[in-house]
């Protein structure tokens, strides 16, 4: 915070694992959701007007809770790559150990989690870029707003939220809330936030800068020319 570290959660790499390795081959930073203590790097990023998907390695801690069940139009693929995922789908949960994986239909709700007492890492080929700008504007908005008084990270707040679930709502569905409701929400007081100048997602967060400046990169003894 303001260019000096603080104390936050953190990763502890072991280089010759496979999640490691990973790492190595990405030109893209490490970067962190301080709130769900999940670290992540864009592995493969598609150019504007491709096809393909973008995959997400991600690690969650033995504390990171589970993202809210949600399903997508397209389908979603995890593969695990260090320690035992849990995946579960339609409510049914599926472990998978590393090099396993799985693929969730489009419309089948689902989530993931760490029920291991140490780090998990995965792969994830998410739906669309969309989905990794939702996740990396609120991770970085967490950065940016930092901790309350006792060194709890807060997170978006809930407007903002509203409206980063406002702008994945054409390729991400959560569902502990009704849509209808969702939607009445987003037409009410999302509009009016966006009237104040409040933003939902922000490419701005896709610059390795940013999480230059917010996140320890790793230093690799074979990877100098590698600019995270």
């Amino acid at each position: 915070m303001d260019g000096a570290p603080v104390d936050g959660p953190s990763l502890e790499l072991d280089p010759e694992s496979a999640a490691s390795a990973r790492l190595r081959q990405s030109s893209h930073p490490l970067v962190s959701d301080p709130v769900s203590e999940t670290w992540a790097t864009l592995l493969e990023r598609p150019e504007s007007g491709e096809t393909d998907r973008p995959v997400l390695v991600q690690w969650v801690s033995s504390d990171s809770p589970a993202p809210p069940a949600h399903y997508h139009p397209k389908t979603e693929t995890f593969t695990a790559l260090d320690g035992r995922l849990t995946v579960v789908r339609d409510g049914d949960p599926v472990r998978l150990d590393p090099g396993e994986s799985l693929t969730v239909d489009a419309g089948v709700a689902h989530t993931f989690r760490n029920d291991t007492a140490g780090p998990v890492a995965f792969e994830a080929e998410l739906p669309s870029m969309r989905t990794v700008k939702g996740l990396y504007t609120a991770w970085g908005l967490a950065h940016e707003r930092g901790t309350d008084g006792d060194g709890t990270f807060a997170g978006p707040g809930p407007v903002q939220s509203l409206l980063i679930a406002a702008d994945l709502s054409t390729e991400t569905t959560m569902t502990a809330v009704p849509v209808s409701v969702q939607r009445l929400l987003w037409a009410t007081v999302g509009r009016l936030a966006r009237l104040s100048g409040t933003t939902g997602i922000d490419e701005a967060y896709l610059d390795a800068s940013f999480w230059n400046r917010h996140v320890e990169q790793p230093a690799w003894e074979d990877s100098a020319d590698v600019a995270y």
